[in-house]
């Protein structure tokens, strides 16, 4: 049997002193993300970025306006829109403004409520990569299936922008990205 019908097949596998048995599909997908970022609006004070996965229409936080610009989120996510806008209009991207999330960060800023999070990552003071969110329903991000996918995607490109900044593979130049954009995010079980 070639590797590709293998990828095919259903494993059955019948259980001890049972009748039962249980069907599971083998699962040799590659558990990575490719894509890049890109610049999706330049204010006076911050460029804001955002990763747009290969294949898709949208880039995250499109995904994100899509979902949450809803009457059912409407004060969560006009916060956050506001939040955006003072900080690209006037104040640049204070630390002040977002709550710290591992390699990354979280908008609304930790001085609101809310229970619509979006996740993005503070470069610098005039760069800020924002990506998609979720409500958040529980303590801990990682406790939320909604929030963890988004959390992790963006704490993962964080790291690697920073990762290149610090190589000199990535410069920031006039509120700018210079350099290689296209990022893979996860990793490879093939």
């Amino acid at each position: 049997m070639s590797y590709k019908e293998l990828k095919r097949k259903m494993l059955v596998i019948f259980l001890k002193n049972t009748d039962d048995c249980c069907t599971f599909e083998l699962n040799w997908k590659v558990k990575f993300l490719i894509g890049k970022i890109r610049p999706v609006m330049e204010m006076n004070k911050i460029t804001y970025y955002s990763f747009q996965i290969d294949g898709d229409d949208l880039c995250e936080v499109e995904k994100f306006v899509t979902t949450f610009n809803k009457p059912a989120y409407s004060e969560d996510y006009l916060n956050i829109m506001s939040v955006i806008r003072e900080m690209g209009m006037t104040r640049g991207a204070e630390v002040k403004y977002f709550r710290h999330e591992r390699a990354a960060e979280a908008l609304p800023p930790p001085y609101t409520s809310g229970d619509v999070r979006l996740y993005c990552s503070r470069i610098s003071r005039d760069i800020v990569i924002l990506g998609n969110g979720c409500v958040k329903t529980t303590q801990k991000v990682q406790q939320s299936k909604d929030c963890l996918f988004h959390f992790e995607l963006v704490n993962a490109l964080s790291t690697q922008i920073t990762e290149r900044i610090t190589a000199g593979d990535l410069r920031i130049i006039n509120k700018q990205f210079e350099g290689n954009l296209e990022f893979k995010i996860g990793e490879s079980y093939e």
